[in-house]
């Protein structure tokens, strides 16, 4: 567990983040758990019209859990 991580994923609740697990290529962190060490996500709008991610703007505000580690990068990288 890297306790650094956590710390800054918890900066970031409630922020926006380009995700490539999200089916809309988006979402945003809702919160971050140390033990099992995972994210909340939710599914957020993409707002590219011709994009594949704008396809899938019908799962707009579906959750889902994601490892802290992608989210980090996804995030700081």
């Amino acid at each position: 567990m890297n306790v650094d991580k956590i710390r800054d994923l918890r900066l970031m609740i409630g922020e926006l983040v380009s995700e490539n697990r999200s089916p809309t290529l988006r979402a945003k962190l809702l919160e971050v758990y140390e033990n099992p060490n995972e994210c909340l996500m939710e599914v957020a709008y993409n707002h590219y019209e011709d994009g594949e991610g704008a396809k899938s703007n019908h799962k707009v505000g579906a959750r889902y859990l994601a490892p802290i580690d992608r989210i980090w990068n996804a995030f700081y990288y």
